[in-house]
C-alpha cells in the first residue's frame, strides 16, 4: 500500500512538472513528499543544482517535514558530486552536529575528510585542511570501527599524516641548512613524537640525534640515534647514525 501511493505520489509529481515546462516547478504549490521526489528525480540524472534547489525549497517551505533530514543529506552529497568540496564540508559537518546519532554520520564523516583532503595544499602552504582531513578521518575510523568504506578511510588518512609529517620535515630541513639547530630539532622532534607510523621517522630521529649534539646535548642525542638502530638497523640513516656516534665517541675519547 505504501508502494503505490508513493508511485502515485511520484507520478503527480511529474504530472505537474510536465504541466510547467516554462518557468519550472511553483515548489510553493507542492507537497513535501512532491518536492522530495522531484528532487530525487533531478539528483538520479546529476541535475545537482537543480536538486539542490528542491532540497533547499523543501528544508524552507517544511522545516518540520520528515523529509528535511534526508534532504540536508542529499544538499551535501550534490554539492561532494559536483567537487564543490568546501559547500560539501560545509554540509556535511552541519548535518553531522545537527544529527549525531543518524545512521548517515560515517558516511558524513569520511565525505567530510576527503572534502577536506581535496583541498589541501602543497607542503610549503597552510596545512589547516590537511589537520581537518587527518582530525576527522581519525575520528571516523576510531568511532566506527566497521565502517564498509574504512579501507578507503584508512589510506586518505595515511596521506594526510604523510603530508603533515612531510610539513614539519620541509621546515625543520630549513633550520638545520640556516643552522638554526633548537628550531630545527623542535620540528624533527614533533615528528618523531607525532608522526611515527610515517616514512620520515627515521630520518628525523636521526637529525634530532644530529641538532642535539649540535646543542651539546650528547646524552639526549645518544637516546635518539640509539632508538633509530634499534627500530631501523638496516636504514640509510642507521648507517649515518652508526658514524656520528662513532665520530661522537672518538671526538670524547
Amino acid at each position: 500500500m505504501k508502494t503505490s501511493r508513493r508511485i502515485a505520489t511520484a507520478l503527480a509529481a511529474v504530472l505537474l512538472f510536465a504541466a510547467l515546462p516554462a518557468c519550472g516547478p511553483k515548489f510553493d504549490e507542492m507537497s513535501p513528499s512532491q518536492i522530495y521526489d522531484y528532487g530525487e528525480s533531478e539528483f538520479n540524472d546529476r541535475s545537482f543544482s537543480n536538486a539542490i534547489e528542491a532540497y533547499e525549497a523543501l528544508i524552507d517551505l517544511y522545516p518540520f517535514s520528515t523529509y528535511v533530514t534526508q534532504a540536508e543529506l542529499r544538499i551535501a552529497d550534490s554539492y561532494f558530486a559536483r567537487k564543490r568540496w568546501a559547500e560539501a564540508a560545509v554540509a556535511y559537518e552541519d548535518f553531522v552536529e545537527r544529527h549525531p546519532t543518524n545512521a548517515a554520520v560515517p558516511h558524513c564523516l569520511h565525505r567530510l575528510g576527503l572534502s577536506h583532503h581535496k583541498q589541501k595544499l602543497a607542503i610549503d602552504r597552510d596545512q589547516a585542511e590537511t589537520h581537518l582531513a587527518e582530525q576527522t578521518l581519525t575520528r571516523l575510523v576510531t568511532q566506527y570501527p566497521d565502517y564498509p568504506d574504512r579501507e578507503d578511510a584508512e589510506e586518505k588518512l595515511r596521506e594526510a599524516r604523510e603530508d603533515l609529517a612531510a610539513r614539519e620535515r620541509y621546515i625543520a630541513r630549513f633550520y638545520w641548512r640556516e643552522k638554526e639547530y633548537y628550531a630545527s630539532l623542535q620540528r624533527f622532534e614533533r615528528v618523531v613524537r607525532d608522526y611515527s607510523d610515517t616514512k620520515f621517522y627515521a630520518e628525523s630521529l636521526y637529525y634530532a640525534g644530529a641538532c642535539l649534539l649540535r646543542l651539546d646535548e650528547g646524552a639526549e642525542a645518544k637516546r635518539r640515534l640509539d632508538l633509530l638502530l634499534a627500530k631501523f638497523p638496516d636504514d640509510r640513516y642507521a648507517d649515518k647514525a652508526r658514524k656520528l656516534l662513532d665520530d661522537t665517541s672518538d671526538h670524547a675519547s
